[in-house]
């Protein structure tokens, strides 16, 4: 079995993170309002963060994460953030550069919605530029 660690991330929006996560290959996830159970890739739940088993409350299941993996979980915080819930086993898949294109995309997903929030006129869109080498987002205003 492999142990699951917690990496406390600075997502607060869950529609935008599952959003994200589609955007990174994973189109089958789950969102509970009381965190459940993770799973490991033998079917067991685990329970190495804390003696009632490894909790989360976005999911994706194992079976969507690849062969042999251990589930993937988001656990909401009691600051409202999101805290990974990755197994050692699966962290060479979900690396540091996983996690950074996850968070750009994240930070895409906020970005569009607090602009369509603020009914920027006449039109605004999201979008990756790269600036000193970093990718930021940036809202572009489209005048028609």
């Amino acid at each position: 079995m492999s142990e699951f660690k917690k990496y406390p991330t600075e997502y607060r929006d869950k529609e935008c993170l599952k959003a994200a996560l589609i955007e990174q290959g994973y189109t089958t996830i789950e969102d509970h309002e009381e965190a459940e159970a993770l799973v490991d890739y033998h079917g067991r739940q685990t329970t190495y963060l804390d003696k009632t088993g490894d909790k989360a409350n976005i999911i994706v299941r194992r079976k969507y994460v690849g062969g042999a993996a251990n589930d993937l979980g988001f656990k909401r915080e009691a600051d409202g953030t999101y805290s990974a819930v990755i197994s050692q086993f699966d962290k060479t898949k979900h690396n540091v550069q996983w996690m950074t294109d996850l968070k750009r995309h994240y930070n895409t997903k906020v970005t569009t919605k607090e602009a369509k929030k603020l009914n920027l006129k006449p039109y605004s869109i999201a979008r990756e530029v790269v600036v000193n080498g970093r990718k930021v987002t940036r809202v572009q205003y489209i005048q028609h």
